[in-house]
């Protein structure tokens, strides 16, 4: 498969139960991570600690884009709601295209089968816009995770 490139990655959130929209703008995105937590299993016969994984909480993580009021205004409706729900980041179909928006279904996004794609759940926690100096309004949103990142494939 080679690398996958970052240039027409695109981020889908289902914003309704049958309605996906595409994020427009995007910078950067990232995926919450799932680090365990550890559960002590000690006991007196031991001479070293003895751990096993524990549940895996999911984190956060960050999207940045260049900002639009118009383009983004469902999005900092979900950073209002605190809704939890789907999102969908997909790889490039080509070296000059991104994939087709896909559907929901009861808030689910169908991801695509031809492209790597990795699906989570969570709420928009922060929406943060900023301006600088000589260049244009940026935002950074925080995604909390709620439930694992589920990484699609496509058959060989």
């Amino acid at each position: 498969m080679g690398v996958l490139k970052s240039k027409h990655t695109q981020l889908f959130i289902a914003t309704a139960l049958a309605e996906v929209t595409k994020v427009t703008r995007l910078r950067s995105v990232g995926f919450p991570d799932g680090q365990a937590s550890e559960i002590d299993v000690s006991d007196f016969d031991d001479d070293w600690d003895q751990f096993v994984a524990g549940r895996k909480a999911t984190g956060s993580t960050t999207i940045e884009i260049n900002y639009d009021a118009v383009d983004h205004e469902k999005i900092e409706a979900l950073h209002t709601s605190g809704a939890v729900v789907d999102f969908l980041v997909t790889a490039p179909k080509s070296e000059t295209e991104g994939v087709e928006k896909p559907v929901a279904v009861n808030g689910v996004i169908t991801p695509p089968e031809d492209v790597v794609s990795k699906q989570f759940k969570g709420f928009v926690q922060n929406f943060a816009v900023q301006v600088a100096d000589n260049d244009i309004w940026k935002a950074t949103i925080t995604i909390r995770g709620s439930g694992a990142v589920i990484t699609h494939r496509p058959a060989p």
